[in-house]
């Protein structure tokens, strides 16, 4: 199920979704921001951890969020993290000059793990505000949905295979 409303400056979107992984699994993947250009390659470019204080980190992130036919956008995000269960981030896009909040939350779930996702995203410039809509409801899900949930469904079922591999020796 997925959801967008726009108010003012701000376009929410909301999805949830759900993958046949255990949440462990699901959470080590979606919470390992260093390695998101290997994991999701056509989402991220490039990201660097440019610090870290228990749970909350600061990551520089050259993003590719709409696909290889838009330029690629720098994102700062400040993430705290909590274990096993999700993320909260703020959002700053360089690029398009938009703030953002995030939250990425895991239950689990009967076939899986639930993934709860919510972005309010505040958009500055009045002008970029229906084009920004426009690209999210026409292709940043469907984007999101392919490039993020497949492999995301994969690396987690992966994970976890390596877990009962460690477990049996």
């Amino acid at each position: 199920m997925d959801s967008i409303t726009e108010q003012s400056d701000e376009l929410a979107i909301r999805a949830i979704w759900v993958i046949p992984a255990p949440r462990h699994s699901v959470y080590a993947v979606a919470s390992d921001f260093e390695r998101f250009p290997v994991y999701f390659p056509k989402l991220a470019r490039s990201a660097c951890v440019t610090s870290r204080s228990a749970d909350r980190l600061t990551i520089e992130v050259e993003a590719a969020s709409f696909g290889r036919f838009f330029p690629a956008v720098r994102i700062t995000i400040n993430a705290e993290l909590f274990p096993g269960t999700g993320y909260r981030c703020s959002t700053f896009n360089h690029t398009f000059g938009t703030t953002g909040k995030e939250e990425f939350v895991l239950t689990d779930a009967p076939q899986g793990t639930q993934i709860a996702y919510t972005y309010i995203v505040r958009v500055r410039r009045k002008w970029l505000r229906p084009l920004y809509g426009w690209l999210v409801r026409h292709f940043a899900l469907s984007y999101w949905k392919r490039h993020y949930l497949d492999p995301l469904t994969q690396l987690a079922q992966n994970h976890e295979r390596e877990v009962i591999a460690k477990a049996a020796d």
